[in-house]
């Protein structure tokens, strides 16, 4: 699973098609339910933001007839499932810095098709879409959701199949979402044109988590353990967020607010993915914690230093009803890992493990409020997010819908993401950098590193020697 850019994907020639979510009549009534920390404070800063609109979504084959009126049912039938498809918000007034929800019924929402054309080059439509999702999507602009699909493609391919993509604002969709949504779509399409039913599980709704999230923020003071913790965390790194281990800076002039750069690796193949399991399985560990060690064992070797520190996304979904739901159920951990001195592959994930353990119960607590308690509006330069989705319905036939999960551009100057990722087909690493030579250097060498340790222990069970010494 390789989390990159639409510009990575083959798109073909073909018919463009948008499909544009819509509720006529102005249904929306006012919904005194609260918006989350998380998400408030992703509208203030979108708000803030005069830049397009940054998304994240999914492409991917439907290799079944094209339909237009099965595909709208489809689609429609997807929305009112989830109830964060059906709520928006909306400034307060002025002086009023709150956010207000407002809410409609899922059978007042249609779904309209929009007939762009024939478009006769796959980068036409790749100007087309990266356009409609970046002018359109926002956190205080209905709907959040915007699809698409690219139909008689050129050239012609085997079979009745047909492409589809879609891209949502964050503030309804995190990165578990858009691999529910293949299976839940594909699912759906079928049961419509054949009858053969969906069976999708029962899911809650996200804006009744919100309430939930806005809890846990409440319970927060200055004294709070979690509040505590991130002081000490950011405290150890000059009161800031981390950055990455390796030089990102360029020496010539550095031109601000550059789009970045993107990379995608497949370190592990299905067969070597399982060796690398089993050998973290005997040592009463997890893949997760495995993975993070060969990271913290890189550190170690290229920047000289047994200390690891990066902000951790964890997903928050607590209850049965939250595990198949489309929504942010994300939270936010800080982890140091401090594996100097440690001897061995066993030792560096018992330091990675207790790391994790003592990070894990911050992310529950939302982190837009802790900042303001502490008074620090740092935001997070380095960070590493691990996704395990062979769990995830149908992730068996991903490579054969050639899927593909999707993030908007972004721009910054220091900051560096990893997403880890575990599927059927392996254990993937993308990541998006600044675009200079340093970083894209430095990068790739950290993720070359990490690849090398990843094998290592694949094949032999331990890190290489060098991987445990600490190079000044």
């Amino acid at each position: 699973m390789e989390f990159t850019e639409l510009a990575d994907y083959p798109l073909p020639a073909g018919t463009l098609t948008e499909w544009v979510p819509v509720a006529p009549g102005d249904p929306w009534r006012p919904d005194d339910r609260p918006l989350s920390w998380i998400h408030e404070e992703h509208c203030a800063r979108r708000q803030a933001d005069s830049g397009p609109g940054s998304w994240l979504g999914t492409i991917f084959e439907i290799p079944e007839r094209y339909d237009e009126w099965a595909l709208r049912e489809t689609l429609r039938r997807w929305i009112a499932r989830h109830e964060t498809f059906h709520t928006t918000v909306r400034p307060g007034g002025a002086g009023d810095p709150r956010w207000n929800r407002l809410s409609c019924r899922a059978d007042e929402i249609d779904v309209e098709p929009r007939l762009v054309g024939a478009l006769r080059t796959g980068t036409r439509v790749y100007q087309h879409i990266t356009g409609f999702f970046e002018a359109r999507l926002a956190p205080t602009r209905w709907p959040h959701c915007l699809l698409a699909t690219v139909t008689d493609p050129l050239p012609a391919r085997t079979g009745d199949g047909f492409l589809l993509v879609f891209g949502a604002d964050h503030s309804v969709m995190d990165a578990y979402s858009m691999m529910l949504a293949i299976s839940e779509i594909q699912r759906l399409y079928r049961e419509v044109r054949t009858g053969e039913p969906a069976v999708l599980p029962a899911v809650s709704s996200c804006v009744d988590y919100g309430g939930v999230e806005r809890a846990y923020g409440d319970e927060l003071t200055t004294t709070h353990p979690a509040v505590l913790g991130w002081r000490e965390f950011l405290r150890g790194c000059g009161d800031r967020f981390p950055g990455f281990p390796l030089d990102i800076v360029s020496p010539r002039r550095p031109t601000p607010g550059r789009h970045q750069s993107g990379l995608s690796a497949w370190s592990l193949n299905a067969e070597k993915a399982a060796a690398f399991e089993r050998r973290c399985r005997a040592a009463g560990h997890s893949v997760q914690t495995g993975v993070l060690a060969t990271v913290a064992a890189a550190t170690r070797t290229l920047a000289g230093t047994g200390t690891l520190d990066f902000a951790m996304p964890m997903h928050t979904r607590q209850q049965p009803g939250d595990v198949h739901a489309m929504g942010w159920y994300v939270g936010l951990a800080p982890v140091r890992i401090e594996s100097a001195g440690a001897d061995g592959f066993d030792a560096v994930m018992e330091r990675t493990a207790a790391a994790v353990r003592t990070a894990r119960p911050l992310a529950r607590y939302p982190y837009p409020r802790v900042a303001h308690l502490l008074g620090n509006p740092s935001v997070p330069r380095f960070v590493v997010s691990y996704l395990d989705v062979r769990a995830v319905p149908d992730s068996a036939e991903w490579r054969r819908w050639a899927v593909r999960p999707l993030r908007s551009g972004e721009t910054s100057d220091d900051e560096v993401y990893f997403w880890i990722a575990r599927s059927p087909d392996g254990l993937a690493i993308s990541a998006r950098f600044p675009s200079n030579e340093v970083a894209a250097a430095n990068v790739h060498r950290f993720i070359n590193a990490v690849s090398q340790l990843l094998g290592a222990v694949a094949t032999t069970g331990e890190l290489p020697v060098p991987a445990l010494a600490v190079h000044g």
